[in-house]
């Protein structure tokens, strides 16, 4: 993973902590909290898009699994920890919460055992709902928090205020969102609506499943991009002072020249 970004807040803590005297105590590991949360749509839409119904809902279930398992826990020069909690819920016109925050053996045991639901889409019910798990507990701003929202951005309906504002609400609570196409058959604005802004980090070209000759290919390379992207995303943090205005520059002819 690039240190940088997401990272680079720990290591800058991991960095003052050794302006302090030296003595006999060890420098302090750093912790590094990531949360990721997967919202995963398993609507009609979904399901209808292979046959026999279900199979690409079986390759998405494989792609979150395979993305689950390169999430590693790293240890940076003995000082920064960075640890990963998943949790997911999966949707169509209800949501069912598969995994609260846990590790990822737990959370793949448990992403093992959830079917499609069919019926609808409603995409903003399940920001919402994500929103609510991601933040009903924890509150230590030291937490980076992303969702990988897997769908094709068709929606049957908007009952919970339509998929921008869900998706700007979660915003405003910290949650930077990736938004990952199911396939190759999407509607481009519902996934543009859901990503983060900019739009070509988090939306870019993401899918979870391409179809070759007939066949499924789980695209790593996507779960690749993402996890990286993720090392490099961070809080910027609050602006510094203003700098001490420069010396006056030299006076050149009484009249200003001016080029076209």
């Amino acid at each position: 993973m690039a240190l940088s970004g997401t990272l680079l807040l720990c290591l800058l803590q991991a960095a003052a902590s050794q302006l302090v005297p030296r003595g006999p105590r060890p420098i302090p590991e750093i912790d590094c909290p990531i949360r990721v949360y997967f919202t995963i749509d398993t609507s009609e839409t979904i399901a209808l898009q292979e046959s026999p119904p279900g199979q690409l809902f079986e390759s998405i279930r494989e792609f979150t699994k395979i993305f689950a398992q390169r999430l590693d826990e790293e240890n940076y020069r003995g000082q920064i920890r960075i640890t990963w909690t998943i949790g997911g819920l999966h949707y169509s016109q209800t949501q069912e919460v598969f995994s609260a925050f846990t590790t990822k053996t737990n959370f793949i045991r448990s992403l093992s055992r959830i079917n499609y639901l069919g019926k609808g889409t409603y995409t903003d019910c399940a920001l919402k709902n994500m929103t609510y798990h991601m933040t009903q507990q924890y509150h230590d701003t030291k937490v980076v928090r992303f969702s990988v929202v897997i769908t094709d951005g068709h929606v049957t309906g908007n009952p919970c205020g339509g998929i921008k504002v869900m998706a700007d609400k979660a915003r405003e609570e910290g949650i930077q969102i990736f938004s990952v196409a199911a396939s190759r058959v999407i509607d481009e604005l519902g996934m543009r609506e859901i990503a983060s802004s900019p739009t070509d980090v988090y939306r870019d070209d993401f899918i979870a499943v391409d179809i070759v000759n007939g066949r499924p290919t789980i695209m790593t390379s996507t779960i690749d991009q993402i996890i990286k992207t993720m090392g490099n995303v961070g809080d910027p943090g609050d602006p510094g002072p203003r700098g001490e205005p420069g010396p006056q520059g030299p006076i050149v002819g009484a009249r200003l020249q001016y080029h076209v």
